[in-house]
């Protein structure tokens, strides 16, 4: 059996100091926790909270209470979260409020918690963002979930785990300075002050491993920032790799980042109903500034910039292994914050493809693993099955069933008339092919994950990748992943009318030159890599077309040496 390590403390040891006789408090004493900030103190006790209900984990045999408590005259709200059956305990400080209040970040503050008259940790606070949160947590929970019986269930990529020996590092990583380090080659990288920075492994471990309160462990702050980032995928390259090999360090990397996710601000509780705000109850609540939006959910500038078109994976595959809640109702909130982004107008849409395929992976997993039945600080399953389903309907109806050659030559989620204006792509011409390899992916997950009602919207969208990927449609696949495919030769033009012409006028406009049409012309294979990724899927699924062009895509990267990240190694065994 594959065995998988846990490890213990989740926090940076220099952000709290833990009192030596915490592991002994007893699971009857009540909680509290003493907030001193802007010079007042506050006090919260578990006793004068009001209770939520008990979360039971199907996934790690434990129940978790859940109590609200907030204070007069302090804007955090702290729920308190002692397990039933053990003494593990966490405490949860959040803030910002959906319908009330002012948006304001806060400066620094320290917290004292305590169980009964025990004295358990002192935490150290820099800030605390609107919208954001992080949890003290007197133990992590251990890794219980099965990788291979998750992978068999559909629940996970279908990834090939080994027990080889791990790098002892994770692969090529995006830093918190906005570059990509590889230890490989002590690469020398730039910080945003132009100084230069040489990463050693001792150094990438600090900074990626390491979180401390309202840290990000190496989530990408900036998240609107473009180009491949560990952070991004149907799962984050820490996450695969672990689930592949193993290895302690990026057991290590997503743990933090899996408590880096409480810093984004996208935490949207209902302080109300106490759960994430629900969109049915308030359809035309939302966060764009509209004349439409009532109510408008007011937010403030934080040192980190959401963007649902680049959205890390942060929350689903910590929960799958652990059953921890808190990654759970990150999942929720995650979900739901890119609905609320967008005007009730336009819901639902397509603004880029990739955006629509970072929500259909979020939207899916929450529909997939959450009971009918949860505790009042949750969502419920009907929820997320609803805008799931409402969002197949939509992509059949506007997207699989259109009459529009982009969308039924061209299978392109893709919104062609409002491209920008580019050097070899004018814009109101072009498609990105590379993001509808991630929708393509997605959707073949959604289908694994045991949604079978998606298959049509799955065979639709896949014969993009096949007529690129393949020697029958007059598509050159020595370019199979382009940046660009030009449809049209300006915004006022007809779409061409078959790959074998969108191949010539994107020859003619892109300057797409290759030698063999078999063989890969570009030294980047990045994005080859996501189109063997969308292949992967429709293999796995049985679609008996792909084969060859799989087979020819998996042997492209590996003859000329490409590393393939971890996140896209579907279906391989190394």
């Amino acid at each position: 059996m594959f065995t998988r390590r846990s490890i213990l403390g989740s926090v940076s040891a220099a952000s709290f100091v833990l009192a030596s006789n915490s592991v002994t408090a007893l699971a009857a004493s009540p909680l509290s926790a003493v907030v001193t900030l802007n010079g007042q103190t506050f006090t919260y006790n578990e006793t004068s909270g009001r209770d939520l209900g008990n979360f039971v984990s199907a996934i790690g045999g434990f129940t978790l209470r859940c109590i609200r408590c907030d204070v007069a005259g302090s804007p955090l709200t702290v729920l308190f979260r002692p397990d039933v059956n053990s003494d593990r305990a966490e405490v949860v400080f959040e803030l910002g409020r959906v319908f009330s209040g002012t948006p304001a970040n806060l400066r620094a503050y320290s917290v004292s918690i305590y169980r009964g008259g025990a004295f358990l940790a002192k935490v150290d606070v820099p800030a605390h963002y609107w919208f954001s949160r992080w949890r003290w947590q007197s133990s992590q929970r251990p890794i219980v979930g099965n990788v291979e019986h998750l992978i068999g269930q559909g629940l996970l990529p279908p990834y090939h785990p080994t027990s080889a020996a791990a790098p002892s590092v994770p692969a090529p990583v995006t830093s918190t300075l906005n570059c990509v380090l590889d230890l490989s080659k002590q690469k020398v990288c730039s910080t945003t002050s132009s100084t230069p920075l040489v990463a050693t492994a001792a150094d990438l471990l600090k900074s990626f491993v390491s979180y401390t309160v309202m840290g990000l462990a190496g989530i990408t702050a900036y998240m609107p920032q473009t180009g491949e980032r560990d952070d991004i995928g149907l799962v984050t390259e820490s996450q695969a790799q672990y689930l592949i090999t193993g290895a302690q360090a990026p057991l290590d990397c997503w743990r933090a980042q899996a408590e880096g996710a409480g810093t984004v601000p996208w935490h949207l509780r209902d302080e109300n109903t106490n759960a994430p705000v629900n969109f049915r109850t308030y359809p035309t609540a939302t966060m764009y500034a509209t004349g439409s939006a009532n109510p408008l959910i007011k937010q403030t500038t934080s040192p980190v910039t959401v963007d649902a078109a680049h959205m890390p994976a942060l929350a689903y595959v910590p929960y799958l292994l652990t059953g921890d809640p808190y990654h759970r109702e990150d999942l929720q909130f995650q979900a739901n914050y890119c609905w609320g982004a967008l005007p009730p107008g336009y819901r639902p849409s397509i603004p880029q493809s990739r955006a629509f395929a970072w929500y259909l992976r979020s939207l899916a997993q929450w529909a997939r693993i959450t009971p009918a039945a949860v505790p009042s600080w949750l969502l419920p399953q009907s929820y997320w099955f609803g805008f799931l389903e409402q969002h197949r309907q939509y992509l059949e109806a506007n997207y699989v069933n259109s009459p529009n050659p982009v969308r039924a030559m061209f299978r392109s989620t893709g919104d062609i008339d409002n491209g920008r204006n580019e050097a070899r792509a004018p814009g109101g011409t072009w498609i990105d092919p590379w993001q509808e390899e991630f929708v393509a992916a997605v959707i073949g997950w959604i289908v694994s994950m045991g949604f079978s009602n998606w298959q049509t919207t799955f065979d639709w969208k896949i014969g993009s990748t096949l007529a690129r990927t393949g020697t029958s449609s007059g598509w050159i696949r020595a370019q199979a992943t382009p940046y660009r495919v030009i449809l049209r030769s300006s915004p006022r033009a007809p779409i061409v009318g078959s790959w074998a012409e969108a191949w010539a006028l994107t020859a003619q406009v892109a300057q797409l030159k290759y030698r063999n049409r078999d063989s890969w012309v570009d030294t980047d294979m990045t994005y080859l890599t996501y189109s063997r990724g969308a292949l992967a899927y429709a293999n796995k699924l049985g679609n008996p077309a792909v084969t060859e062009n799989l087979s020819w895509a998996t042997n492209q990267l590996v003859s000329n040496g490409w590393k393939i990240p971890y996140k896209w190694r579907f279906g391989l065994g190394f």
